[in-house]
């Protein structure tokens, strides 16, 4: 791999439309939109969209129960900068602006989700999407508070299982359900929420399961354009609308939770334990033998049943608590805790190929102090341990504990805000005598790890014109941000084949932390008929980690090897909001970002959307809501060496919603229709592109009662 350099993506790109959901939730007055008060439940200060000087992501509500997919990243798929690397299905995790994996953390209520779906892209996100509240994607300086490596972002899922504490209801009961007609896919949903005087408490619990799904019309697996005969290639052809992609099915996903927090006067302690379970295929190592018109049905069935599995379980125990005004001072102590006991194993054909184990805890502490001479402060800990095992990698003890500290000003006209972190991670790895030889590593390479990662940040608001209320209407924002990230287990210690992925994994022992260097400016109109946001950024990473392709095999499966290059990313963001009516409401976005010589960077993008309410426009007593989205994905030609190029297409997407309430019940039914051209999507953010292209055209129906 060669230095990673890039140019800037071409202004002209900004100015192109693309659909995305607004960023935090607005709400329309007289004079317009107006950004609502959006309290981001991981940052420390209880700040709007208007108060952070870098992009904030807030998806919930409507937006939340449009996108909602089953998994993380095709739920965040459509906001600005973010897109999915998937799976299959069942696997999706969240790419920011071409950033992914440990680079971009994911947080289960503030927590790290204390899973395995860094380590490999056919590893799922084990958080409850179904049982989400909303889900939150910051960036900047806010993300030094969560660990140094989280440069690429952080992405909170907040599901209150444990409950706020705030609702003066005393019993409310919320029962979802989803039928998909591309994958047959059945989605159930409950959620219980209650309190009695000072106690709340909330259960929720979800279970989906899924048929493998339908293929638009000619989207061929890999095997067909290398194996077959162009006859047999043809005849696949006629009747490529009715193929399914084999393993691409979900054979159960259940997750249940029960949370209580007791509330007194100054303050509060809660607790949640939580279960899940699942089992799903991985797309791209079987294929149907359609051509084959001997094959008995069992026969084929058992073929099915030969692709790579992975059966996942996950228990955990969530606590929290604040103490108000301890001491003269402090405004509040806040303390959150997770403990995790989490492993999965890979099945190919039957039989248990590759077993990963993660057991631990992580806790962090938040002392906010009072205001000082305009300075608003946070200073916390962050600490986390635990042991990772896998097949071909050696069990490692891991351990890290940070300090950081936020703070906000106003300076000559400027809002500052400031962010430092000091964090030391420890690891250290069993002996191992008995090393695969075309490792080319000794005992000796086995050794503890210690990484020293220091970060800064500073960010940058001014506001910009006064409307005649004397109100702001624009902001210029500008941030920097120093982090370092340390190098993972895997990436330090790997020796050995991952089935499910068809790769042998050799690792680095000689790997340095990854020094990060992010630049970005901003504008943004925050109220008026129309809202916006531009943002233009550059990361800079020297030892970029990654994985390379050495050309060789062993034992037919590919030898990467994990090296570090200089890398740079570049990239720009729009989006754009308006009221054209009171009822009518228009979205458009677009967002590109250059890598030169990276694999599987996203490829530019755009498009449009709109939102009509009868309540709004009609003054109708029930609520109807139509909304639809199209975006178009361009071809991506700037790709790594030995990267295939992806072809671009469009997606379409068109809904209705219908809303009422009957004695004292609410009744709600969704109908959505996904990919309505039948396109065929193959994202370049996957990992297995050309062997498991995105479904085909989907319809859904959800009811949802509340009572």
């Amino acid at each position: 791999m060669k230095n990673l350099s890039v140019s800037l993506p071409h202004l002209g790109m900004l100015s192109v439309l693309m659909i995305s959901h607004v960023q935090a939730e607005e709400q329309v007055t007289e004079e317009g939109l107006q950004l609502d008060k959006v309290v981001i439940s991981a940052h420390s200060f209880d700040q709007g969209q208007d108060e952070m000087s870098q992009l904030a992501s807030l998806l919930n509500g409507e937006d939340l129960i449009r996108q909602r997919s089953n998994n993380l990243g095709e739920t965040l798929s459509t906001q600005v900068g973010i897109h999915n690397s998937s799976y299959g299905l069942a696997v999706g995790r969240p790419v920011i602006r071409g950033m992914s994996g440990a680079r971009v953390k994911v947080l289960q209520g503030g927590i790290d989700s204390l899973d395995a779906s860094t380590v490999s892209p056919d590893h799922g996100v084990n958080v409850d999407i179904h049982s989400a509240n909303k889900i939150e994607v910051l960036r900047g300086p806010a993300t030094i508070m969560y660990g140094s490596g989280a440069f690429g972002g952080v992405v909170n899922v907040v599901d209150e299982r444990i409950p706020s504490g705030q609702s003066d209801v005393d019993f409310n009961t919320e029962i979802r359900t989803q039928y998909d007609s591309v994958n047959q896919g059945k989605t159930f949903a409950l959620k219980n929420q209650g309190n009695a005087k000072q106690i709340y408490w909330q259960l929720s619990a979800s279970h989906a399961r899924s048929d493998e799904y339908a293929l638009p019309p000619l989207a061929e697996h890999e095997e067909h354009h290398e194996d077959e005969a162009e006859e047999e290639h043809e005849e696949h052809e006629e009747h490529a609308s009715e193929d399914q992609l084999a393993n691409s099915d979900v054979s159960y996903s259940n997750n249940i939770t029960f949370g209580t927090r007791y509330v007194f006067d100054s303050g509060y302690f809660g607790i949640a334990l939580s279960q899940s379970k699942s089992q799903y295929g991985l797309p791209g190592h079987v294929h149907h033998e359609e051509h084959e018109e001997e094959e008995s049905e069992a026969e084929h069935e058992q073929h099915d049943s030969e692709g790579a599995r992975i059966e996942m379980r996950q228990q955990r125990v969530d606590l929290d608590s604040r103490f108000n005004q301890p001491l003269q001072g402090i405004e509040a102590v806040k303390f959150r805790m997770g403990f995790n006991d989490y492993r999965h194993d890979e099945i190919e054909e039957g039989v248990v190929g590759t077993q990963f184990r993660r057991k631990g805890y992580e806790g962090r502490s938040e002392i906010l102090l009072m205001p000082m001479a305009n300075i608003s402060q946070v200073a916390g800990v962050q600490f986390s341990q635990d042991t990772f095992e896998a097949v071909g990698v050696p069990e490692t003890d891991s351990l890290m504990a940070g300090l950081f500290w936020l703070g906000k000003t106003q300076l000559v006209g400027w809002s500052v805000e400031l962010a430092a972190r000091m964090e030391t991670s420890e690891l250290s790895p069993d002996q191992v005598t008995n090393i695969d030889s075309s490792c080319e590593l000794s005992p000796a390479d086995y050794q503890d790890k210690r990484f020293d990662s220091p970060s800064f940040s500073m960010g940058l608001i001014r506001d910009l014109v006064l409307n005649a209320n004397n109100e702001t209407q624009w902001q210029l924002t500008a941030s920097v941000t120093s982090a370092q990230r340390a190098p993972s287990t895997q990436e330090l210690f790997s020796c050995g084949a991952h089935a499910a992925t068809q790769t042998f994994d050799v690792g680095n022992p000689n790997l340095q932390a990854e020094q990060a260097l992010n630049i970005e400016l901003g504008l943004r109109k925050i109220s008026g008929d129309l809202t916006a946001n531009i943002n233009l950024y550059q990361n800079r990473v020297d030892d970029f980690i990654y994985a390379d392709n050495s050309g060789e095999e062993v034992n037919e499966f590919g030898k990467y090897l994990f090296t570090q290059e200089d890398a740079r990313f570049q990239g720009g963001e729009f989006d754009l909001t308006y009221q054209a009516l009171p009822g009518l409401i228009v979205t458009a976005m677009a967002d590109a970002v250059r890598a030169d010589n990276m694999p599987r960077i996203p490829a530019d993008r755009f498009g449009l959307g709109f939102e009509i309410s009868t309540v709004a426009l009609f003054a109708t007593q029930s609520d109807w809501m139509l909304f639809g989205q199209w975006q178009q994905v361009q071809k991506q030609n700037q790709v790594a060496d030995n990267e295939e190029q992806s072809l671009g297409y469009d997606l379409l997407s068109l809904g209705m919603s219908y809303q009422t309430i009957l004695a004292n019940t609410e009744y709600r039914v969704d109908l959505k229709a996904n990919n309505l051209l039948d396109e065929e999507v193959r994202q370049h953010t996957s990992f297995v592109r050309e062997q498991a292209p995105q479904p085909g055209r989907n319809l859904s129906v959800g009811v949802r009662v509340t009572f």
